[in-house]
């Protein structure tokens, strides 16, 4: 059924010069929507001589979306392809998800450009399967981009990542690893665990449990509505929503059941705003339309009959590349740009705090905006503006969690350096008991032990001492390498690199926790790690005869 357009509009050849007509397809999800679409073409972009002239108009020619891709891919040759339409214009079925992809199919063999106002499936930014596809709203995976922001807000370091096994849970990590390593101002963001799961889950418990293994407290999480439920049901059980723990969740999590209070997640400004997403893509493909005709003399019509197999569309191809170029400063969706995948930039995001009041004796959970990530016209960047103050973390507390749990049992690095650090060689542990001695093993570069030692000297007493009073136990261990530590280029990565104990803790190789060694502070290391008062203090002395 075509409920837009004129029934008889004919389209003329595009070198007439007495008129152009551009008929753009609009695939939507109810009249309202469709109404919407006709009027900003006749009343706003007809009547603006910045988009057209005396000889040119854009027509309307629009459906309602079908929930069954494969109709919807028949009407779309039926009612759209059949009519010559220069590019399509795709919202939602009010039930299903699918329809918009067989959309992208079909449109796309044909090279029509196809504009979406909702599809944020990270599938549509494979430009090897959807082609022609763009879209006003950003793919889930682009709430990496916010995360990272948080947490150099929050001076977060160090995460565990849980992701679904699906596409957009993968392409989420991708993002996130790409933009957590390109810091100008901060040290990278580690991921201390990685947790990948399948959807459809009946429970989390085990995965949890390898998370609790993990000295980090921040959990960085994406997941479906459906499996984010389970994951924070057992997480509660397990008392991992409590005080100490940081959850930043995305959006679809952030609606979840059982979603923990103090909880920090993403929503998406506009998201549900059909008319305004409508307003912008036909100005964003109005101007594209006029660039095309400025710059192509002859411009070859849309194909008109899906049963047409031959050559592609070459001006799709051209339109597609003049609609990826268009910058559209104040949209009613704010700055409507486009990167090479044809994927919208410059979305702006809530950020939202789940906190819990009593209401009457019953506890409920709200969604407070706590800050915003948006586009700073005098900056022209993106910048993220946090209420830290009006933030209540997991634990009904004011407090910013630390956001990692010092653990009680530590990997300390040593090397020998006497009289600070002395070691014996042995052959059996029993060899090592007592006296202040402790054992020392030295581990290769795979970390297997090869040879067995035990420290004595002052940095053994100051580690024995300070596990007595600060509780604490540990394992000691030799540098692999017999060296402090400096800053030298790795050929391989190309990058400069630290060696000795300074790259073994910086790396957390084989699992360092500490060094204990007479280690000299200078600024260089100063930046990796963080030094301890120094417990011994050098410096040069000039001594010469008294005269008497």
């Amino acid at each position: 059924m075509v409920v837009g357009g004129e029934q008889g509009l004919s389209m003329r050849p595009l070198d007439d010069q007495s008129h152009n007509s551009f008929n753009i397809g609009g695939i939507l999800s109810n009249n309202e929507s469709h109404l919407h679409f006709r009027e900003t073409i006749s009343q706003q972009i007809n009547a603006n001589g910045s988009y057209v002239d005396g000889n040119t108009t854009l027509q309307d020619v629009t459906m309602l979306m079908d929930s069954n891709p494969i109709r919807t891919a028949l009407e779309v040759c039926k009612q759209l392809v059949s009519r010559s339409v220069y590019a399509v214009i795709v919202s939602h079925p009010l039930n299903g998800d699918l329809s918009p992809a067989a959309v992208s199919y079909t449109s796309g063999f044909y090279h029509i450009p196809v504009i979406g106002i909702s599809s944020r499936d990270s599938a549509f930014s494979d430009k090897n399967i959807h082609v022609s596809f763009l879209r006003t709203v950003p793919p889930y995976s682009h709430q990496a981009d916010v995360w990272v922001e948080l947490l150099k807000t929050f001076q977060y370091t160090q995460v565990v990542f849980v992701h679904s096994s699906d596409t957009d849970g993968r392409a989420l990590l991708t993002r996130f690893q790409n933009q957590a390593q390109s810091h100008e101002d901060d040290k990278d963001i580690k991921m201390e665990n990685v947790i990948e799961f399948e959807p459809g889950l009946n429970s989390f418990v085990d995965k949890l449990k390898e998370m609790r293994e993990a000295s980090a407290r921040v959990i960085l999480l994406y997941a479906n509505k459906e499996d984010a439920s389970t994951i924070f049901h057992d997480a509660n059980y397990m008392n991992m929503t409590g005080r100490g723990y940081v959850w930043v969740v995305t959006e679809q999590a952030l609606n979840a059941n059982h979603v923990p209070p103090g909880a920090i997640g993403l929503k998406l400004v506009n998201a549900s705003d059909e008319d305004a997403h409508i307003t912008d893509s036909l100005y964003v493909l109005a101007m594209a339309l006029k660039k095309l005709r400025e710059e192509q003399n002859t411009t070859e019509p849309p194909p008109q009959n899906c049963n047409d197999t031959g050559g592609s569309w070459e001006t799709g191809k051209k339109l597609f590349q003049y609609i990826l170029e268009q910058v559209l400063k104040n949209g009613l969706t704010g700055k409507v740009a486009f990167d090479e995948n044809g994927d919208r930039i410059n979305a702006e995001y809530d950020v939202i705090n789940v906190q819990e009041f009593n209401d009457t004796g019953m506890l409920r959970k709200d969604h407070i905006r706590v800050g915003q990530y948006k586009y700073n016209k005098t900056k022209e960047t993106m910048t993220l503006v946090i209420k830290e103050g009006e933030i209540v973390w997991p634990g009904n507390t004011t407090i910013k969690p630390q956001g990692y749990m010092i653990p009680t049992r530590l990997k300390v690095l040593t090397i020998e350096e006497k009289p600070f650090v002395t070691t014996e060689k042995i052959e059996s542990k029993a060899q090592c008991l007592g006296g202040g001695r402790v054992l020392c093993p030295w581990f290769n570069n795979s970390g297997e032990v090869t040879d067995l030692y035990c420290c004595t000297g002052y940095c053994i007493d100051l580690l024995n001492t300070l596990a007595s009073k600060i509780n604490f136990t540990f394992e000691l261990a030799l540098s692999p390498d017999g060296q402090f530590g400096s800053l030298q280029m790795n050929d391989k990565t190309g990058k400069k690199e630290w060696t000795g104990l300074i790259g073994q803790l910086v790396n957390q190789t084989h699992g360092a926790d500490m060094i204990v060694a007479p280690l000299t502070i200078n600024p260089e290391r100063a930046q990796v790690i963080e030094f301890s008062k120094p417990f011994k203090y050098q410096g040069i002395t000039i001594l010469e005869r008294k005269v008497s």
